[in-house]
């Protein structure tokens, strides 16, 4: 193994911890020896993640990693990774209030999807888009229809975790409209994730999928709380349980 990979696995596990001033002391340590270029661009994405979930408030170091590791792939002409990259921009200009910036390369990211013709990057990138313009109101109706638009898309190729990642965002946008259909939404959306269990063979992979929609069965149950309805509250509880 070489040293730098020890470095990486080192920083791998700080992440874990949620240690990620230390992460950054290790992947800088690979930084600094790594010749190649998709390794190299691998730390940087990592590096850019790590500075960001350290301060939210400070940019320049997260960008600055974001956009090495971005020219990285294009130089690479690896698209996939450069969809991944360009979300990564989007979401550090998003999550420091910068919506515009960030709707910008979300587009670029949907750009480069579309021309991969890859069903599921599309459906990622437009639900990354979604939530952009669901933080603005005056753009929530354009929000509303791209998640219609990735919920058709995403059904047809099963790509379940788009689907309700894209009716997640729904509800939550309806919650403030009419917190009662989005309740009904959300119910609608438990019935869909069961159906979908019974077309599962393994129970592990029954488990894992119930685990992943575990964000679904938590806001459908905060709603009906808010609704003080706490007798259905407490089913769907159970339910995500079962």
């Amino acid at each position: 193994m070489e040293e730098y990979e020890e470095n990486i696995k080192n920083g791998d596990n700080f992440v874990k911890k949620e240690k990620y001033m230390d992460a950054i002391r290790e992947y800088t340590k690979a930084y600094d020896v790594i010749k190649e270029d998709d390794a190299k661009a691998e730390i940087c994405y990592k590096l850019s993640q790590c500075y960001f979930s350290l301060d939210h408030k400070s940019t320049e170091n997260p960008l600055k990693y974001a956009n090495e590791s971005l020219e990285l792939h294009k130089k690479l002409d690896d698209r996939e990774l450069q969809v991944m990259d360009l979300l990564n921009i989007g979401y550090i200009y998003l999550d420091s209030g910068k919506k515009d910036d960030a709707i910008t390369y979300f587009d670029q990211a949907i750009t480069v999807a579309d021309a991969m013709e890859d069903p599921q990057l599309f459906a990622l990138a437009n639900n990354s888009k979604a939530e952009a313009l669901s933080t603005i109101k005056s753009k929530q109706k354009i929000a509303l229809e791209i998640y219609d638009k990735v919920m058709e898309l995403s059904e047809k190729s099963e790509d379940w975790d788009n689907y309700f990642e894209a009716l997640y965002g729904k509800i939550n946008i309806m919650r403030d409209t009419d917190i009662n259909q989005a309740f009904d939404l959300g119910k609608n959306a438990l019935d869909r994730i069961d159906a979908i269990m019974d077309t599962i063979k393994t129970k592990k992979d029954k488990k894992e999928f119930k685990t992943s929609m575990g964000y679904l069965y938590d806001s459908v149950s905060d709603i009906a709380m808010e609704l003080e309805n706490i007798d259905e509250a407490m089913k769907i509880a159970s339910r995500s349980r079962e």
